[in-house]
């Protein structure tokens, strides 16, 4: 099995889409499908410290996944997000586990201390994945999303980094 994690190119932004856009209105809250346009304009606009990074499999391109900073207000500039999308004919076969680990390994490198991940609460399957990977459930947004008639709740999750600082409460961060 051949699998290669690299940051994702504008010759991606189609595959990007179409995985994307499986997941529209089902593991997102975005209602509106993606082109490839849009994927370009994400990639144009990635700053230093924020990475799109594509998995391909075998060759094909089977998921992705985006670190980006949590907010742009400057005192969080330690706090990251992390996200990913798996093409469903990939999916459980821990492809996706692989690829956030990547991420959190990314967000390191760069310097992050804190990383989010927003999940829609139904979606246990990748909270358990990120509960694997050292993530920790902090929060539980209730009927904050409303899709197809139906009110959805928002888990978050952090988790701490390097993961040794994971449940240090207030630890402090050299700069």
């Amino acid at each position: 099995m051949q699998v290669i994690i690299r940051s994702a190119t504008l010759s991606d932004a189609a595959p990007l889409a179409a995985i994307y856009n499986q997941c529209v209105g089902i593991s997102t809250l975005d209602l509106v499908q993606r082109d490839s346009d849009h994927f370009r304009n994400i990639l144009a606009s990635l700053e230093e410290n924020e990475a799109l990074l594509v998995l391909e499999h075998e060759g094909d391109l089977a998921g992705y996944g985006i670190l980006k900073r949590y907010s742009w207000k400057e005192g969080y500039r330690f706090a990251g997000e992390t996200s990913v999308f798996m093409d469903e004919k990939y999916r459980g076969k821990g492809l996706g586990n692989l690829l956030k680990k990547t991420l959190i390994e990314t967000a390191e490198a760069l310097g992050y201390k804190h990383l989010v991940a927003r999940i829609l609460a139904r979606n246990t399957v990748s909270i358990h994945y990120n509960q694997k990977l050292g993530y920790e459930m902090v929060g539980h947004q209730k009927r904050i999303g409303y899709v197809d008639g139906e009110w959805l709740d928002v888990a978050i999750l952090q988790l701490f980094l390097p993961a040794s600082e994971q449940g240090k409460q207030g630890a402090k961060v050299e700069l």
